[in-house]
């Protein structure tokens, strides 16, 4: 056989390599300097005038071996993993031998003069119709200098300074210079990220570290967000430093069989291995703040006057990837903050870090984290499964940071609700009362009764402001709730249609049974050898109808029970009552469900029914669903009133939390939070939802063994 070869013109590789390949000129000439680099240069000079482009280096050059071999050979790299020794050692940029076609998108004309030690020096020229090589009659050091001429773009001002910027977030390493010269003045490219310094970059900062042979992600966060006073507002909670680890074959389960088609323990364990290890530091800041945000979380910083605002960089190594620069989203705060839009200050809902509120950097590497795939035009990554975990790698550290925050900043507005309720105006009741009094207060009456004033304004401010906070708490709660509003009027439409079918349900099978014996056929059905095989087995088919049709029916009833309207309407309720009767339907429906009831004879309280069976429905179903390999739960439900409030303890002797909620438990009450594949994540959420607005709190939710939570409930409607 005859092999046969691809013959392409100079001019398509040009126009499709170069022209088509690169986004913009900057990216372009990023290439060339990463070649720069690669060459060991401890410089590159970078020279933009009206009618060319000098990218000129020191490194180890070429000779015409190397340009006949590797610069003439496309898709082909001659470079390793890293070069150098000490202070020259250096992981190698480029890799898939496409790099040099950066020139062709620069301009239609190029010759590059190069040399290497001890030989001769050489120039090829191309205007991407045809090349040649030849002799150089520069007698230069060794080194590279590319003159691109018949520039595509027009290279003004703005445009270098955009180049400058650009480089100065992309390049991330102090082994080689990069000095940019226009219009006669040459100014040296700074990174973009230097020491980090809280306060004046940032107020926090999150620094994770994922181990992929421990196959565990440690996020250490530091904060310098809050005033001192702040740590006696919250107890328990370092307000300065915070270090978690995660688990991440627990962490992100859900994700496993999406993202594995072996979605055993072991294939789970290799996909988190081979992913890599990586590392990454994000900074957090407001853009600025209030005076009245400033006093009322007691914020340390107005605004911060070299604030990092560019985005989150990836890095693979010493040069950042191409459209991971910071400008795009490329990890999805925006839609995850559209997603679940609660402020920090929402008692219950899970709040997001905006895509203006965090800058930072991702360091990868070109061997370890190998697969985590370059596009061929190095404008990218592949979006694999590796891809997809690395991402939630990161998500799963800025939730710990999320999480630690909101924190801080609920514990802030309880402590504030707090005092405001205990400040009660003393002099201005008084006035109120007997305007005469006025006229007269002592000074130090009238020095308080200006304080009260001045505190009632600000009061007034903050109140309107917590208005608009509570309107957006409740779109949101709206939105998340109406979905499954939506879910359940499908499902109660269905219950009303199938309540016109009731009795033929429920008595159907006993009919057919008559049937089959009046026509005589019962005795030859019900036969041992005809009931042999279950597909064939009438009788058997016909109890296994009927059982199904009761569970019909109890759902049924069930549904439509707990819609109707004076389910909703507040009433003195008879509690042991009520919960007999949430106990009745759950062990009717599960017999392997033992729920025993504590509660005090003849306890009443002042509520809605839907509350509680909202409430112990979500906790009853969360045991049901963590523990359905067990063959028998027992459940433990104890209440006693303190005052206004109604003390309850729920307790089941089933598996208890999942080991990535020992840490924190109180975790599980965010929205959309769960451990199971096929959870939403929204029963617990609704629980702590509910018990908030009766004015309750949850105050304690236990380690295995079993699960255990302690609340309260009030009597807000």
């Amino acid at each position: 056989m005859e092999k046969l070869e691809y013959v392409i013109e100079d001019s398509t590789i040009a126009e499709v390599l170069g022209v088509q390949n690169f986004s913009n000129e900057s990216s372009a000439i990023l290439e060339l300097v990463k070649n720069a680099y690669d060459a060991q240069s401890p410089d590159v000079v970078i020279t933009i005038s009206a009618d060319r482009i000098v990218v000129e280096d020191h490194g180890i050059g070429m000779n015409e071996q190397v340009i006949r071999s590797a610069w003439m050979h496309v898709g082909i790299s001659n470079k390793g993993y890293l070069v150098g020794e000490g202070d020259s050692f250096r992981i190698l940029a480029g890799s898939k031998g496409v790099g040099r076609f950066a020139i062709a998108r620069l301009g239609s004309k190029a010759s590059v003069f190069t040399k290497m030690q001890n030989g001769k020096a050489i120039v090829w020229k191309t205007d991407w119709k045809a090349s040649t090589l030849s002799s150089s009659p520069e007698d230069k050091e060794p080194g590279t200098k590319i003159v691109i001429e018949q520039l595509r773009d027009n290279w003004t001002e703005a445009r270098v300074r955009n180049l400058r910027n650009f480089l100065s977030r992309t390049y991330h390493d102090d082994k080689m210079k990069i000095l940019l010269e226009f219009k006669g003045t040459r100014t040296e490219v700074k990174r973009y990220f230097t020491e980090m310094r809280l306060g004046v970059h940032c107020v926090c900062a999150i620094f994770l570290n994922y181990d992929a042979p421990a196959q565990a992600l440690i996020c250490n966060i530091r904060s310098d967000e809050f005033k001192e006073d702040v740590r006696a507002l919250c107890p328990g909670i370092d307000i300065y430093n915070q270090t978690i680890r995660l688990d991440m074959r627990e962490e992100l389960k859900a994700l496993k069989t999406e993202l594995s088609e072996d979605s055993s323990d072991e294939a789970w364990s290799e996909l988190l291995r081979s992913v890599g290890s990586f590392s990454a530091e994000l900074y957090f800041s407001l853009k600025g703040s209030s005076s009245s945000d400033l006093e009322k979380f007691h914020y340390k910083y107005k605004s911060l006057d070299e604030r990092y605002d560019d985005g989150v960089i990836l890095y693979r190594n010493a040069f950042s990837i191409a459209s991971y620069e910071g400008k795009r989203d490329w990890l999805a705060f925006g839609k995850r903050s559209r997603i679940s839009p609660a402020a920090a200050t929402h008692p219950s809902g899970a709040w997001r870090v905006r895509e203006n509120q965090i800058s930072g950097k991702v360091v990868i590497d070109k061997q370890e984290n190998h697969e985590l795939v370059d596009l061929m035009n190095r404008q990218g990554l592949v979006e694999n499964d590796h891809y997809q975990l690395f991402i939630a790698i990161l998500i799963a550290g800025v939730n710990c940071f999320e999480r630690y925050r909101q924190g801080i900043i609920r514990q802030i507005v309880k402590a504030e609700n707090k005092e405001k309720a205990e400040s009660v105006p003393r002099v201005i009741p008084q006035v109120i009362k007997k305007p005469e009094k006025l006229m007269a207060l002592s000074s130090n009456e009238t020095r308080t009764f200006l304080d009260e004033l001045t505190k009632l304004q600000q009061e007034n401010r903050q109140s309107r402001k917590q208005i608009d906070e509570t309107e957006r708490r409740y779109r949101y709660d709206i939105r998340l709730l109406n979905i499954f509003a939506t879910s359940g009027l499908k499902a109660t439409s269905i219950a009303h249609e199938m309540r016109n079918h009731r009795n033929g349900i429920d008595e159907n099978v006993e009919y057919i049974k008559k049937a089959l014996k009046r026509y005589q056929v019962w005795d030859i059905v019900n036969a041992p050898e005809n009931r042999r095989f279950m597909h064939r087995d009438i009788p058997g088919l016909l109890e296994k109808n009927l059982r199904i049709n009761h569970k019909m029916v109890t759902f049924m009833d069930v549904m439509l029970s707990e819609v109707e309207r004076e389910q909703f309407f507040p009433e003195k309720l008879d509690i042991g009552e009520l919960l007999q009767e949430i106990k009745s339907v759950w062990e009717k429906d599960y017999s392997w469900l033992s729920i025993q009831l504590n509660i005090p004879e003849g306890m009443s309280f002042r509520s809605a029914k839907d509350i509680f069976r909202v409430i112990f429905d979500n906790l009853i179903l969360n045991t049901v669903q963590q523990n359905k390999d067990m063959s028998m739960i027992k459940i433990r439900i104890a209440l006693r009133q303190t005052g206004k409030l109604l003390s309850i303890s729920y307790a089941d002797e089933g598996k208890g939390l999942p080991e990535k909620y020992w840490t924190d438990p109180f975790r599980i009450l965010e929205v959309h939070e769960t451990s199971r594949e096929d959870g939403h994540g929204i029963g617990m959420w609704i629980v702590n939802n509910t018990v908030i607005n009766s004015e309750g709190e949850i105050k304690k939710i236990g380690l295995p063994p079993g699960f255990e939570i302690e609340f309260t409930l009030g009597e807000r409607i």
